[in-house]
Order: C-alpha cells, then sequence, then structure tokens
C-alpha cells in the first residue's frame, strides 16, 4: 500500500477514535447529570405555627345603635370607631368650602405646636438615646411607607420630627421654637375663633361612632334575629335587609359587642358539639380573628339545617362597617411545628420525615396534632425517643430520592 494512502487510512482511524472517546465523554456528563438531578434535595425549615380547624359561613351582624341625626356639609371631629360619650362634638356644619380647608388648617397647627412644644421638654438627654430614638423613628416612618400602612403615616412622621428635633436642640444646631410656637399660636386661636361660631353635631349617648359612609349600607333588626328560626333566618338571609338610612350624620354603636348570625347544614353544626369559643374573622376586611362566643345553635330536624349565633366583644372602624358578610369560624385552633406535607414517610409503620444533619439524613418519627391539604402541624416537645421526634428549625427533607436513614446525601 503506498504511503500517502497509509497515512489517510490511520487518519481516519484516529478521527473515529476520537469521536468515539468524545461520545463515551459526553454520555459520562449526560449520566452524572442526570443522577445528580435525580439525588438533588429540597429541604424545608420547620417553624413555629397555627393551623385551625375552620368553617366559612353566610350571615349578617347586627349591633345596638342609634342614629345620629344631622345632614349637610360636614366636617368630622372624631375617627371612625373612636369612643364617644354624651355630648361629645362630632361634626361641624360648613357654609362655605373654604370652612374645611380651615379645619384642614387649624389641625396640622395643632400638631405643629403640639409637635414644637414636646421638644423643648428634652433639654440635658443623653445624645446616644436620642440618636438611637432618631433612628429607630426613621425606620418605624420607612417601614410604614414600604407596608402602605398609611393609617399610621402621621403618627410615625410626628415621632421621627419629634427625635429630629430634640436632636437638634440638644447638639445645638437649633435654638428653641419658643418665637415660633407663638407665631403659631396666634394663627392657631384666629382660626379657631372664626370656627367656633359653627353650627355643631354633639353624640346623644355613650358608645363608639361611625359616619354614614363607614356605617353599615343595610340596615338589621336584633331582636328579629334573634327571634328567628333556622328556617325564617334562612329565609331573610335569602331575601337581603333593607337598605339603611343616609339622609343622617352616622350612627353610635351603644354596646360592646356585636352577633353574627348564620345557617349551615347539620353535619357542620354537629362540628360545634361541646364548642363555646371560637375565633372569627371576615376575610379581606377583618383578617385578625377575634374571640367570639357560640350563644346558640338552634337545629331544625325537618328543614336540614341550623341557626348559629356567635357573639364577640371587640370593636373597631372595620366592625362597625358590617352588613351581610362570609365569616371565617375557626372551630378550633392548634400550635406547634409547621411540616409540608409532602415530607411525610411511613417507615416500618411508623409516621415521620427525613431531616438533614450536615451532609446525612435521618428518620425522625413525627405525631400529628392536625394537618389539613397542604400541612402537617406537630408538638414542638420533640426528643429523642419520642413518638415525636422532630424539634423547632430541623431542616426537613421535602423532596428528594432515594431517602433512608443513616444515609449520606
Amino acid at each position: 500500500m503506498e504511503p500517502n494512502k497509509r497515512q489517510i487510512r490511520a487518519a481516519q482511524v484516529i478521527r473515529w477514535i476520537g469521536i468515539a472517546l468524545l461520545a463515551v465523554v459526553s454520555l459520562y456528563v449526560v449520566i452524572q447529570c442526570f443522577v445528580i438531578f435525580r439525588q438533588s434535595y429540597k429541604t424545608e425549615t420547620a417553624i413555629q405555627y397555627t393551623m385551625a380547624d375552620s368553617v366559612t359561613l353566610d350571615g349578617v351582624v347586627s349591633f345596638a345603635s342609634v342614629p345620629v341625626e344631622g345632614t349637610g356639609d360636614l366636617g368630622y371631629l372624631v375617627q371612625d370607631g373612636e369612643r364617644v360619650s354624651n355630648g361629645t362634638v362630632l361634626a361641624e356644619c360648613y357654609t362655605d368650602d373654604s370652612q374645611g380647608l380651615l379645619r384642614e388648617r387649624l389641625d396640622r397647627l395643632g400638631r405643629t405646636i403640639d409637635l414644637l412644644s414636646k421638644s423643648q421638654n428634652s433639654t440635658g438627654s443623653d445624645l446616644s438615646v436620642l440618636t438611637n430614638q432618631t433612628r429607630q423613628a426613621l425606620y418605624n416612618l420607612l417601614d410604614k411607607l414600604d407596608t402602605a400602612e398609611y393609617s399610621g403615616i402621621n403618627d410615625a412622621e410626628d415621632d421621627f420630627l419629634l427625635a429630629q428635633n430634640r436632636l437638634q436642640i440638644n447638639t445645638g444646631q437649633t435654638g428653641d421654637f419658643t418665637q415660633t410656637i407663638s407665631t403659631l399660636q396666634a394663627e392657631y386661636d384666629e382660626i379657631n375663633a372664626e370656627l367656633s361660631s359653627l353650627q355643631t353635631i354633639t353624640a346623644t349617648t355613650n358608645g363608639y361612632f361611625s359616619s354614614t359612609e363607614a356605617a353599615p349600607t343595610i340596615a338589621t333588626d336584633q331582636q328579629a334575629l334573634d327571634d328567628a328560626s333556622p328556617l325564617e333566618l334562612q329565609q331573610m338571609l335569602s331575601d337581603g335587609f333593607p337598605a339603611a338610612d343616609t339622609n343622617r350624620a352616622g350612627q353610635i354603636a351603644t354596646g360592646f359587642s356585636w352577633r353574627f348570625y348564620t345557617v349551615c347544614d347539620l353535619e357542620t353544626a354537629a362540628r360545634f358539639d361541646g364548642i363555646t369559643s371560637v375565633k372569627i374573622s371576615v376575610p379581606g376586611k377583618q383578617n385578625t380573628p377575634l374571640t367570639a362566643t357560640l350563644v346558640e345553635l338552634t337545629q331544625s330536624e325537618e328543614d336540614g339545617i341550623a341557626k348559629l349565633v356567635f357573639e364577640c366583644q371587640s370593636i373597631n372602624a372595620e366592625i362597625l362597617s358590617f352588613g351581610q358578610e362570609t365569616a371565617q369560624i375557626d372551630i378550633k385552633t392548634y400550635e406547634g411545628i409547621r411540616i409540608d406535607k409532602e415530607a411525610l414517610h411511613i417507615v416500618d409503620g411508623s409516621r415521620g420525615v427525613y431531616v438533614k444533619y450536615g451532609n446525612l439524613q435521618r428518620f425522625l418519627k413525627i405525631t400529628i396534632l392536625y394537618e389539613d391539604e397542604n400541612y402537617i402541624l406537630i408538638p414542638d416537645d420533640g426528643a429523642v425517643g419520642t413518638d415525636n421526634e422532630v424539634r423547632l428549625y430541623d431542616e426537613i427533607i421535602v423532596q428528594g430520592t432515594n431517602l433512608q436513614d443513616g444515609k449520606l446525601l
């Protein structure tokens, strides 16, 4: 064979060997990637949590109240949900648009005068304390802005300005505010004299005030609701309630409690057997669960329904606006350690989870307090050798393959 042909053939052999080696290396890389992917683990920290056995029910809220008479262009002097007493000035009646602007100016002047007066009462304070107060007040203000908690921004702003003023006075950056306060006080007295001649609306009883816009849009008869049978209440809820009178200044809730009336099937009613205290909330309005008492459970076997009445002793501006609502009733609450349900395994008849300890996986038994479709709640008293061995902040393996007690990850 000629030399050139031998060289060509040798080159072809070398090329094919190279291709084969490359294929083997590529296959090895793919296999390794597949193994790594298949053996990847997802962990989740075991945290303290509260879960509830809950039911969602449609019903109506009612509380004792009296109307506050008054119409026209009103400027309210108290906040919705504020506790008032007989004789408290609730609102003033404006005869032209400028008076509303004057009231806003008067309120700002009052806040500023009060702020500057407090600022001068801190001379001689420790600078480190004042610096820390200023920093904390700033953080609090920024937090209010970041979380869109606008209802508390004014107070947070005042706290920051107060701390800043005190710091400036004690460091000599600013003198006292005596002259400024005197000028503002003169303007305050002038505006206050002008507004003091306006007609006002006062409270005729003690209770919690809410303006017409913040009051319920429906009118309810609490006595009729109390007297209604399960079937009658069901019909009342189906028909709806008459609209509330809007030709008034607002209303005052005269009691310290309110009631939620609802109807449910007998199976749901059975879940309340032996239950007196529950938690109630209205998602989207009153998200924080409030303690309530089950004051009535009347069953109608013939109609297959039951009437439930819950009473709550907490009052705030949101509650005072309630009408027909969808409420969440927490029948019973449980506190413990939350675990993702995907982490649950049964090994040798024992329920448990795999926990990551360094580079090692261990199977720990658990005792289930409560569970829903997503999570399991276990006691927080975990100890080795007991029926519940998981402890707070353990790294629970939620997803993984080839899990085995004592095996390396």
